[in-house]
C-alpha cells in the first residue's frame, strides 16, 4: 500500500493511511471541484462520520504537496534530457549546434510529396478563379513554407493562461507581487496524438518542451510548426531556443480576424455595413496572405471615413510586425491542414481556466502550478503510473506502445 510522504509517516491517533485508490479519487474531485466541494463528496463517499470529516484545508495542502512534486520531477527530468542531449538547460539552446544529428539540426523529409505538383497548383487556381486580384494568391514565399501534409510534422500550440494572484501576508519588508500568476500551456500534436505541458512561467514551459521533443524524437527529421496568438513574448522564445533548426510560425487566423476587426472598429467612421465592407475587404487579402496589398489598401482609404488615424495605424503596424506569421490560410485549408491554436486555447481551459478562474477565487504561484500539473498528468493518463512509482513517463502515447 502505497505511503506519501508528509501525509501518512509518523501516524499520529487520527491519521490513516491514504491507499492508491483513495488518493486517484481524491485528486480526480480536486481537480474539477472546489476543494470545499471535493472535501464533501469525499466526506459522502467514505461515510465519515461528524468529528472525523476531511477538510477543505487538508486536501488544499496535500493538492499543493502532490503536484509540486510533479513540478519538481518535471523540472529534473527536463534538466537531465538537455544536459545529456549536449543543451544547455539555462537557455535551453545547444551548447553547440554542429554537433548535433544532422536529423535534427538540417531536417530532411521524403522526396515525393503527398500532394503532387499538378494537384496543388489545381487547388491554387480554384481559389484565384473567382478572386479579385489583389485577394489572389500570389506570394510563392508563403506557399513554399505551407507543408504538404500533415506526416512528418510535431504541432506545437503555446499559449498564457492568467489566474488572480493570492494576496501576500503584508510584513515590514513587504514588496507588491503579481497581480495574476501566469501558466503557460503547450498542446504538442504530432502523428494524430497529443501532450499536454504546463508550467508556471514561460522560461520553465519552453524547457520543457524542448526536452520533451528532444526525448521523443520529436526533433529528428520533423518540420515543427508552431501556432500562437501573436505574443511577442512566446515569438522571441521561439526565434532564440528553436533559431539553430528550420521552423513555421502560424498566427492564429481567429485572432488575427479578431484584431482587425477590432481596430477597424475603432478607426473606421460609418454604418455598421460599411465598417463589414471594409473589413471584408481586409480578410479577403489576410486570408491568402497578402499582407502588402492589405497595408496598401489601409493607407488608401478615403482620409474622410477615417474616425482615428492613430487606430488605423496601429493595424498596419500590427500587420506589417505580423507579417512574417502570416500564412496564406486559403491553402492550408484546402490542402486540410490547421490554420488555429485552438487546441491550445482548449487546453488552458481544461488544464487551469475550468478550475481556477471563478469569482471569488485567488491562488499561490505554488498552488495554482500544482493543480495545473496534476490535471496535465491526468490528461496524459500518467497519473496512475505517477501514484505507482513516482516518475513520469514523458512520452507520446505511441511511444509507450512501442515500448510495450
Amino acid at each position: 500500500m502505497p505511503v506519501y510522504d508528509g501525509f501518512a509517516l509518523a501516524l499520529k491517533p487520527k491519521e490513516r493511511i491514504w491507499s492508491f485508490s483513495y488518493v486517484l479519487l481524491l485528486l480526480r474531485f480536486c481537480k474539477d471541484l472546489s476543494y470545499r466541494n471535493a472535501a464533501t463528496m469525499m466526506n459522502i463517499t467514505l461515510h465519515r462520520p461528524d468529528g472525523q470529516e476531511l477538510k477543505p484545508r487538508t486536501l488544499a495542502d496535500f493538492v499543493e504537496h502532490f503536484g509540486s512534486k510533479i513540478s519538481a520531477e518535471l523540472k529534473q527530468i527536463s534538466a537531465c534530457i538537455l544536459q545529456e542531449s549536449d543543451f544547455d538547460p539555462e537557455t535551453n539552446t545547444p551548447l553547440e549546434a554542429a554537433a548535433l544529428p544532422i536529423s535534427i539540426v538540417k531536417p530532411s523529409f521524403p522526396d515525393e510529396p503527398m500532394v503532387s505538383e499538378e494537384l496543388f497548383n489545381e487547388k491554387i487556381a480554384r481559389i484565384n478563379e473567382q478572386r479579385e486580384p489583389q485577394a489572389q494568391i500570389r506570394k510563392m514565399e508563403l506557399i513554399d513554407k505551407i507543408e504538404p501534409s500533415r506526416e512528418h510534422c510535431c504541432y506545437i500550440s503555446i499559449d498564457d493562461i492568467g489566474v488572480k494572484h493570492q494576496k501576500d501576508q503584508r510584513t515590514d519588508d513587504y514588496i507588491k507581487s503579481k497581480k495574476y500568476v501566469d501558466n503557460t500551456v503547450i498542446h504538442v500534436q504530432a502523428d494524430g496524438l497529443s501532450y499536454y505541458l504546463t508550467a508556471v512561467g514561460m522560461d520553465r514551459a519552453f524547457s520543457i518542451l524542448m526536452a520533451f521533443l528532444l526525448q521523443n524524437g520529436l526533433m529528428e527529421d520533423r518540420r515543427l510548426v508552431f501556432f500562437t496568438d501573436g505574443a511577442r513574448d512566446i515569438r522571441n522564445r521561439i526565434e532564440r531556443i528553436f533559431g539553430f533548426r528550420p521552423y513555421t510560425i502560424v498566427l492564429d487566423w481567429y485572432h488575427l480576424k479578431k484584431k482587425c476587426r477590432e481596430l477597424i472598429s475603432s478607426s473606421v467612421k460609418g454604418s455598421k455595413d460599411e465598417k463589414q465592407e471594409i473589413i471584408h475587404c481586409i480578410l479577403r487579402m489576410l486570408w491568402v496572405g497578402n499582407t502588402d496589398e492589405t497595408v496598401s489598401y489601409l493607407k488608401k482609404l478615403d482620409p474622410t471615413k477615417i474616425k482615428s488615424s492613430y487606430w488605423r495605424d496601429e493595424l498596419v503596424g500590427y500587420i506589417e510586425r505580423k507579417a512574417a506569421d502570416i500564412s496564406c490560410y486559403a491553402l492550408r485549408v484546402a490542402l486540410d491542414l490547421r490554420i488555429s491554436s485552438n487546441r491550445v486555447e482548449k487546453a488552458n481551459d481544461l488544464l487551469v481556466g475550468k478550475r481556477q478562474k471563478h469569482n471569488g477565487m485567488s491562488w499561490s504561484f505554488e498552488g495554482s502550478g500544482a493543480l495545473a500539473a496534476i490535471t496535465m498528468s491526468v490528461m496524459n493518463n500518467e497519473i496512475e503510473h505517477w501514484l505507482r512509482s513516482e516518475a513520469l513517463l514523458f512520452s507520446m502515447p505511441f511511444k509507450r506502445n512501442k515500448a510495450a
